[in-house]
Order: structure tokens, then sequence, then C-alpha cells
């Protein structure tokens, strides 16, 4: 019997080895005992000897119930072993039932995380949607006048003004225009606009309403960029009339060309200024431009008189017709040359050949003018080196009209003594 017994604890001893990691629950309160180890074992009496059965070589830690401390030798060996076997079928058992639980509890903590995790994940969107927002809105705020800049220059002037309309300035390009020409200082102007229409009380902001104050300068500007003359163009055309008026005609034709077109381009300037400003009298225009239009005007005749022979003969009709426009602008500039630019038209386009249009020109002059004398004298002298008989009939002509008591009788006698 000890030989049987010794048997079947050795198949226990194995059997607890291989159910090592029994769950707590199932263990004694106190401390589990350690089987001691004897190659034969010794006579079993007691419950307490039981403890003693060698197990192999190591020993091992049994955990079991306290119903496995008080098996008797004296019962059959066939009896311990369905002890034992309920004991290992009690401890696969919990076993089985720790591992479902622990299997149940890595589902939950599998859930508990993945759902931590979205709710991770969905706090990290909101927080990264209210960072593009702060971002975005950040961004908006820090709009640099630079950048301001390029988008207003990119605008329309149609679109500027419309702009200005919607902060309450509702004036069209006429309006701008009009203060350009009165005003040469766009910084005044704009500050006037500003003011004027309260714009410092309206806040406007330029990431929220589209403008800002800025545009006032920005619209001001481009409606100077599609204006021939503006008040800040007087101080060039002054510096450019002083120094024309020192300019006389030389034998250098590209000199004299360009001088020319230079003092043309003043004349326009000159023009448009009475023009636009409704002025009618060239001293206002003078005091405005701070330069003498009347000594102005005088140099610029006599300087085209020296060279409009040489050009063409459309040049002639095209002078004809703008320096007439000068002298219906300015009354006082009309009373001054009209004879004189009569006369010059009438001689350039002699000049030119056009021998009938040049008559029928003095032919007017004559039928109107009481100077009878003065218009002779022109009329024989623009004949003299072309065609010298008919500059000698004309100055026979003459003398039905003149005697000695006018300025110019000598001049004409001259002509007839040749």
């Amino acid at each position: 019997m000890a030989k049987t017994s010794k048997k079947k604890m050795a198949v226990v001893a194995k059997k607890n080895a291989t159910t090592k990691h029994v769950v707590k629950e199932n263990t004694a309160k106190q401390e589990p005992k350690q089987i001691a180890v004897a190659k034969e074992p010794e006579k079993i009496s007691t419950a307490k000897d039981l403890e003693k059965i060698s197990v192999a070589k190591e020993p091992k830690k049994i955990t079991t119930s306290k119903e496995l401390e008080k098996i008797s030798v004296t019962k059959e060996p066939e009896k311990i072993s369905m002890k034992e076997e309920k004991v290992e079928k009690k401890e696969t058992n919990v076993e089985d039932k720790k591992t479902q639980s622990k299997v149940k509890k890595e589902k939950s903590t599998t859930k508990k995380e993945a759902k931590t995790k979205k709710k991770i994940s969905t706090k990290k969107n909101d927080e990264k949607k209210e960072e593009e927002k702060k971002t975005k809105k950040t961004s908006v705020k820090k709009t640099t006048k630079k950048d301001k800049l390029i988008v207003y220059n990119a605008l329309s002037l149609d679109e500027c003004i419309t702009r200005m309309h919607a902060m309450g300035v509702h004036h069209e390009y006429d309006t701008y225009a009009k203060f350009l020409l009165d005003e040469a200082s766009m910084k005044k102007l704009e500050k006037n606009i500003i003011e004027g229409n309260k714009l410092n009380e309206k806040n406007f902001d330029f990431d929220k309403d589209g403008f800002d104050l800025d545009l006032v300068l920005i619209t001001l500007k481009k409606v100077a960029d599609t204006m021939d003359i503006k008040a800040m163009d007087f101080k060039e055309i002054k510096k450019d009339m002083n120094v024309a008026m020192k300019i006389k005609y030389s034998e250098d034709v590209e000199e004299n060309a360009a001088e020319y077109l230079k003092e043309f381009r003043i004349c326009e300037k000159l023009l448009m200024i009475g023009q636009r400003k409704n002025i009618s009298d060239s001293a206002k225009v003078s005091e405005l431009v701070g330069s003498d239009v009347d000594a102005f005007v005088d140099h610029f005749f006599a300087f085209a008189y020296d060279i409009l022979p040489t050009w063409q003969y459309n040049d002639v009709k095209f002078y004809e017709d703008f320096v007439f426009a000068i002298l219906s602008q300015y009354y006082d500039l009309f009373i001054k040359y009209q004879l004189r630019i009569l006369l010059d038209v009438a001689d350039l386009y002699i000049k030119h050949g056009d021998f009938q249009h040049g008559d029928e020109c003095y032919g007017y002059i004559l039928r109107d003018n009481q100077i009878k004398d003065y218009i002779y004298y022109r009329f024989v002298s623009v004949y003299e080196p072309i065609d010298f008989n008919k500059a000698k009939s004309l100055a026979y002509e003459a003398l039905q009209y003149v005697d000695g008591r006018y300025t110019y009788y000598k001049n004409i006698m001259d002509v007839i003594n040749k």
C-alpha cells in the first residue's frame, strides 16, 4: 500500500505542478504548505505526515482546499485519487473561469481603450478645428498694410468708387477730378474727405468690411492717374514755362523740333486748366501755376511761326485749330493776339504754297480791320521772297488805303521802288 500511495502521490504532485497558477480565491487563508522532498516516503500515519510526501526532486507549491490536508492513510488510494481529480477539475474550472474573466476583462479594456481613443481623437479633432479657426482668425487680423495695398491696387477705379460709396462717401469721378484740380496735396484731400464724411467715427476694418480709410488715398491716386492735368502738376508746368521762354529759334533742326513739341504740350496743359476750371482769364491761370501765361504764349506763337514753314502742310492746319482754341478759352489773349494769329496762319499757308487759301485769309482780315497799312505790309512781305511781282502788285494795291500818315507806308513804298 505504501508503494501505491507513493505512485498516486507522485501523479497528484505532477498534476499539481502543471496547475501551479491556480486562482488565489481557492487558496487557503493560510500560506500554502511545501511538500518535503525525499527519495523514499516514510510511513504515513496522519494527515500532517502527508505534507512530507516527495514530489520529484524540485519542490513545488500547491494550493488546495483544506480537504487535501485531511486525507487519511487509512482511506483507499483510489478515493484519494478521486479527491485529487476533483481538486484538479475544480482548479481547471477556476483556471478556465479566470481565463474567461481575463479575456472578458481584456475585451472590456479594449473597448474602453477604443472608446477612450475615440474620445481623445474626437477631442483632438475638435482642438484641431478650433486651432484652425484661431489660426485663420489670427491670419486675417494680421493682414499687413503691404498685402492690403496689393489688394487695393488690383481694384479698378469703378470698384474703388463703389467701395467708397459703401463707406458713405458718395462722390463720383468728376467730383474727385475737381478736387485734384483744385488742390495739389493728396494728403490734404484725403484728410478733407475723411473728416468731411466723418469716416473716423465708423471704425472700418479691412478684414471685416473689405475696405478701410486707406482706400480714400488709393481712390484719389487712381483718379489722378486718369487726369491730363491736376493741381499737383502746376509746379512742373511753372518750371517748364520759365525754361521755355529762354529758348530761341536756332539753326539746329532737331533741337527746334523738340522745343516746339515741348512748348506745344505746355500750351495744351494751360488750355486744359482753363477748360477744367472754367477760367477765361489767363491772368488767373498765371496765379495758379506761378508763371506768366501771356508771356509764354507770345514766345510759343513766335517759335511756331519760325518752325512751321519747314514742317508739313497738315501741321499748319493743326496749329491753326489749336491756337484758336487757346484764344477762344482766354478772352484777354484773344483780344491781344487775334490779328497776329490770323496773319501768321495766312502767311504759313502761303509759304506752304496754298496761295488761294492764304489770299482768302488776307481778304477776310482786310475787310474787317481798319489798320490796313500793317495788314498790307504783311501781305506784301510774305510774297516778296516767293513771288516778287505779286508782292509789288499788292504794294500798289495798298496805296488805295495807305498814305504818308500811316506807320507802314514807307515799308510798302520800299517794295514799289525796288
